[in-house]
């Protein structure tokens, strides 16, 4: 019932081994204390952003979009800066620890670190799509139960996409849940990554195989 999971296991990257990173490529610019000339240049950056006539609110939110935009290339070294650049103009920008999470665990495989930026992401202002990774994290991780809660707050936005269903599904199969799991993953109807869409065939199978379906 649970061959589905290879599927979904295989969207979290390889990771590099453990290596030491520049500060700006390190969530939160890796605690430091920064020197005068790296707040200068903070300030400098501030200002800049503030001249182009956004809020530092507003500017926060562009680079993590910009952040995104990297990681979904893969250079894990420029979305990281773009989080920490999202972070250094608006600490309440819960988004930026999203994206700290997700390159943590792309890239280190740091699921504990990753797990406590989705925890802080969560207490500020953040888009949807946070719940819907932090469920992915979750799943795999086999903590089942909590994968399900957190994922059912995911597909309560409407404007959610069908990943986050389809993940919701496969956690209502890891806790064992067959009816909703079959019940869930039917209502499935495209749009789905190809590695989603794999496990989702496969527990469509297994629905009906065990007419849960």
């Amino acid at each position: 019932m649970r061959r589905w999971l290879v599927a979904v296991l295989t969207l979290t990257a390889m990771a590099a081994n453990a290596a030491e990173y520049p500060p700006n490529e390190q969530p939160l610019y890796g605690g430091i204390a920064k020197p005068p000339a790296m707040i200068e240049a903070d300030q400098h950056f501030i200002d800049d952003v503030l001249k182009m006539g956004l809020s530092r609110a507003q500017g926060s939110d562009k680079a993590v979009e910009t952040g995104w935009t990297y990681l979904r290339q893969g250079d894990l070294a420029d979305a990281m800066k773009r989080f920490n650049q999202a972070w250094l103009l608006d600490p309440d920008n819960g988004d930026a620890f999203h994206g700290f999470a997700v390159a943590v665990l792309e890239r280190d495989r740091d699921t504990a670190k990753a797990e406590a930026y989705f925890k802080t992401g969560e207490e500020k202002r953040h888009m949807p799509g946070i719940y819907s990774d932090y469920g992915r994290l979750l799943l795999l991780e086999k903590r089942y139960l909590e994968a399900v809660l957190q994922l059912e707050k995911a597909v309560s936005f409407s404007d959610m996409g069908p990943d986050a269903r389809a993940l919701w599904a496969g956690a209502y199969a890891g806790e064992g849940n067959l009816a909703a799991a079959c019940r869930t993953v039917h209502e499935i109807t495209g749009g789905l990554q190809p590695a989603y869409q794999k496990a989702t065939d496969a527990l469509k199978a297994t629905c009906v195989r065990n007419r849960g379906d």
